[in-house]
């Protein structure tokens, strides 16, 4: 595709906007698109009363994606990209909202925070959701920190999983197989009983996968296949108790293993990951006359092992054997209260505390003798954060509405600190919205950059703001629309290693800011049978940060396209068959400081095809071809992409 960086983006924008009147012209079959989403501000609320930028992937997008990975799906959303997603299986998931760097994007599971307290940056790991857990994603952008607190600097995704049927028994499942010996089997059993609803669910994916790592063409011997073995645990229970009480308790066991390279064109034999999580969370909501009371309570154990045996050393290996141990362990407790004064005006206030802390050890063993590094204990590596938060949402005022927030937060090391929204829109004639929003966030310290061996108990929080502006267009009966935005975030005192002349020979403090700005544009069009979502992002950002004690400014959105477009095409063939394309084009980008490659990625075009067949009522055949073209590329230097591969199956359900 072309990437002229002054033609590309007038050609896509064109594209997109001439559809606004043939989507003004066009009835569609397709359900009007004011759906009902959960994340804009913790209750049930429809697109069209709030301002906020929130995209959504249905049930219906979810179904057609049993071929795909978390990571896939979300890389062809408007204003994602995910690193990582097109390579072998296990491959770590960088997930870059409108260009933020990982652990600046909250990631929720039904609602309540996931994160990973023994990581540097905190960030969930993605690669622990199947596909097959999932009924829809909520996409939350801009700074919403006033709603959900530290990390959500770019905005919150909100997973939200599979939910029990109104039977008695509900049945479903999935068999699936492709390329790389990869196959896929869930089975789901749910239901309701009198005033009980339970739900029960299982998913394995097993993969020989491919050579992580790029094998160069001076390499002597073929490079192994590194595999990927996964299993996924659910358990639902839910109990009405009188009218006005509903309680719940969930539990979500999350691993899978994967074999590792040793790094960019470096083979490894005998290198591998587990990654293990455990989620569970009990909660209840108590409906009022005007309002309802909700209480959760969730904690997340995680636990990530690397070994890397010594049976096999490679050439110019510095250890022969190493073993690292990270643990992690997050509790999270809320209470919110939803109120409603009129069908006008609904008002939220909210307390919450996050507790985490964190166990690591690390142990190598070269040809100087054995190195273990300082202990990191949860005995002293532990914080707690209490965050009062409130806001109040105006709707239908004469077209006018207003959502606006504020947030105060007490943290057990650096202190408090205050963060807002403010979020007008206007409806004109009933199709288009006008928005605005201005909004602080935060992203607290991590217990790593606190309490490790280069930790410091004096870093302050990184702080967010953000504006947006922008509009959203419908066809006259809200089946059809564009949507225009435009984002301008800025994060000061972010977090940064710097090398000292003493041991431990570096520290993280707090040094540089970070500017980013940036556009998307996101259409979907009904003709006939057939139905067209495209999207454009552009992002880009640069840093300012000291360097040899001066302020240096650069670039930096390192493996991040500033360019990036999605185009889905699917057609209503017959009654029970359906087919659909799906383009995704991104333009050059360059190579992180610390990657072993320094290099301009290049720009690149992925052609995806996706058919599906219900045969009846109870089973479905799909087959996904990905990358048919067999386009060779890469998002990270040294590493392979998946060339030409496939998965095909069957999806039963019976209720």
């Amino acid at each position: 595709m072309f990437y002229s960086s002054k033609l590309f983006p007038s050609v896509v924008l064109l594209a997109l906007c001439a559809s606004v009147e043939s989507i003004a012209q066009n009835a569609e079959k397709s359900q009007v698109l004011d759906e009902v989403v959960v994340s804009t501000n913790k209750y049930p609320q429809k697109q069209s009363q709030s301002g906020k930028v929130v995209s959504v992937i249905d049930a219906a997008t979810i179904q057609r994606s049993k071929g795909k990975t978390v990571g896939e799906l979300l890389n062809q959303q408007v204003g994602l990209t995910v690193i990582g997603s097109q390579n072998t299986l296990g491959t770590n998931q960088d997930l870059y909202l409108r260009g933020a760097g990982a652990g600046y994007t909250l990631i929720l599971v039904d609602g309540l925070p996931v994160y990973d307290p023994s990581g540097a940056s905190t960030s969930f790991d993605i690669n622990l959701i199947a596909i097959d857990q999932i009924e829809r994603i909520e996409i939350l952008k801009g700074g919403q920190s006033s709603l959900y607190g530290s990390d959500a600097v770019a905005g919150v995704i909100n997973i939200i999983t599979t939910k029990n049927s109104g039977k008695k028994l509900g049945l479903s499942g999935s068999l699936a197989g492709g390329s790389y010996d990869t196959y896929r089997a869930s089975i789901n059993a749910g239901g309701q009983y009198k005033k009980t609803t339970y739900g029960l669910s299982w998913n394995g994916t097993k993969s020989n996968g491919i050579s992580a790592a790029k094998q160069p063409e001076t390499a002597k011997t073929p490079y192994d296949n590194d595999g990927f073995k996964q299993n996924n645990f659910q358990v639902k229970l839910g109990q009405q108790v009188g009218e006005n009480l509903t309680l719940r308790a969930d539990l979500m066991s999350n691993y899978y293993k994967t074999d590792l390279d040793a790094g960019a064109f470096k083979d490894e034999k005998d290198y591998t990951f587990e990654n293990k999580n455990l989620l569970w969370s009990v909660g209840g909501a108590y409906q009022l006359k005007n309002g309802k009371l909700t209480v959760n309570f969730q904690q997340t154990n995680g636990q990530r092992v690397y070994v890397d045996d010594s049976a096999h050393v490679e050439a110019g290996a510095f250890a022969k054997y190493s073993y690292g141990y990270y643990r992690g362990v997050a509790r999270f407790a809320e209470a919110y209260y939803a109120h409603t004064f009129s069908d006008k005006v609904k008002w939220l206030l909210g307390v919450e505390n996050r507790w985490q802390n964190t166990d690591q050890t690390y142990l190598s063993i070269s040809s100087y003798g054995p190195y273990e590094s300082p202990a990191i204990k949860a005995s002293t590596a532990n914080t707690s954060l209490f965050s009062g938060y409130t806001s109040l949402n105006l709707q239908d005022f004469n077209g006018f509405g207003l959502e606006l927030g504020g947030r105060y937060n007490n943290h057990s090391i650096y202190g408090n600190n205050f963060t807002y929204n403010l979020n007008p829109f206007y409806w004109i004639g009933g199709r288009l919205k006008v928005l605005a929003t201005y909004s602080s966030s935060y992203k607290a310290p991590s217990l790593y950059q606190l309490f490790s061996p280069y930790g410091n108990e004096a870093l302050k929080p990184e702080v967010g703001k953000t504006g947006e502006i922008g509009a959203q267009y419908f066809s006259k009966n809200h089946q059809s629309y564009i949507r225009g935005v435009y984002f301008n975030r800025n994060i000061k005192d972010v977090i940064a290693y710097i090398s000292i002349s003493q041991d431990p020979w570096g520290r993280y403090v707090n040094l540089s800011q970070q500017k980013d700005h940036g556009f998307e544009v996101d259409a979907q069009l009904g003709i006939g049978k057939a139905q067209i979502k495209a999207n454009y992002t552009f992002v880009d950002g640069e840093v300012t940060t000291q360097v040899a004690g001066k302020d240096t400014t650069y670039a930096n959105l390192f493996r991040r396209p500033k360019h990036s477009v999605n185009v889905n095409v699917s057609y209503q063939i017959l009654k029970n068959w359906s087919a659909q394309l799906a383009l995704r084009s991104v333009s050059k980008a360059s190579s992180g400081p610390y990657d072993d490659a320094k290099v301009i990625l290049g720009n690149y075009t992925t052609l995806d095809f996706y058919t599906e067949y219900q045969i009846n009522s109870t089973i479905k055949l799909f087959f996904d071809l990905k990358n048919l073209t067999d386009k060779e590329f890469s998002d990270v230097p040294g590493y392979n992409s998946r060339r030409r591969n496939f998965m095909a199956g069957a999806v039963f359900s019976i209720h």
